[in-house]
């Protein structure tokens, strides 16, 4: 049950990590955002790996770093993009598919497949995270999904849902192949150098804007750095499908913290949506 508590803690930091970045790009762009996600991520796991010690690398790891890298030069940025052209509301339902997607990527990739209880419970969360949004930006089931033709976020989101439904996997190797503090270290490193140059080249007056933001873009850094750790830690104790799922509990903490922070209205119907979440996340982790 160790992994529950994991996953659930990854789900926390992932809806801080959200309503931080949403605020930084405000005023600044998805390549600053992006570059300092990974490197003020550097310190955290960079301690994590010196108290955990180095493992020995096993054969799949640097397959799995280059490839995971690869995905997330592209994924991470987009992400940024996508909750700064459109509304949280219409962006987020669209990683709901995530797990949907990885129904057939972890087959394929690790030879992973839920059974028929945790494949009904992923369908509930992603369910009630989905609903957790209907109604916000208009009426009927399907106003997130029509979003995507006159929106262009939930549009990009959902390329990242189906991106990160592969890098999940491909973290699990790398876990599998290292340690997580390994994994999380040498992915933050080389994220930090490949996005460095997208930095110089697309983010306008990048020295001023950190300079301005540093403290808010070093909470992005470290709640997304210990998302990722718990995230990392639950993939060594059960399906990378089932960890993936509660992740998107995320909305849950979303929720009430746009009710204490913004005052947002819709509390009652949304916190229903959450118990169907909960009850997922209870035939999941059934003994």
């Amino acid at each position: 049950m160790l992994w529950l508590f994991l996953a659930l803690g990854t789900a926390f930091f992932e809806a801080l990590k959200d309503v931080l970045s949403k605020g930084q790009l405000q005023e600044g762009d998805e390549y600053l955002l992006a570059w300092s996600y990974s490197s003020m991520g550097l310190p955290l796991t960079g301690a994590y790996l010196w108290w955990e010690g180095i493992p020995q690398i096993g054969d799949g790891f640097l397959l799995a770093l280059s490839c995971g890298v690869g995905l997330n030069l592209v994924a991470v940025p987009l992400y940024m993009r996508a909750i700064k052209a459109s509304d949280l509301s219409l962006t987020l339902p669209m990683l709901t598919f995530t797990p949907l997607f990885m129904l057939g990527t972890s087959r394929l990739m690790l030879g992973e497949f839920p059974d028929l209880w945790g494949g009904l419970g992923m369908i509930l969360i992603m369910a009630g995270a989905y609903a957790m949004y209907i109604g916000r930006e208009g009426p009927g089931i399907l106003a997130p999904i029509q979003a995507l033709w006159r929106e262009p976020g939930p549009r990009i989101m959902l390329f990242v849902a189906l991106l990160w439904s592969i890098s999940a996997n491909l973290d699990k190797i790398g876990v599998v192949n290292s340690s997580p503090a390994c994994w999380l270290f040498c992915f933050f490193t080389v994220m930090s150098l490949g996005l460095f140059p997208v930095v110089l080249l697309k983010s306008h007056r990048p020295l001023a804007n950190l300079r301005r933001n540093f403290k808010g873009l070093l909470l992005v850094g470290l709640t997304g750095a210990l998302a990722l750790i718990l995230q990392m830690w639950a993939l060594t104790l059960t399906l990378a499908a089932y960890v993936v799922s509660i992740k998107r509990i995320s909305v849950v903490f979303g929720v009430v913290f746009g009710h204490i922070v913004f005052q947002e209205q819709g509390l009652l119907r949304r916190l229903v949506c959450a118990g169907l979440m909960v009850f997922g996340v209870a035939l999941i982790s059934r003994p």
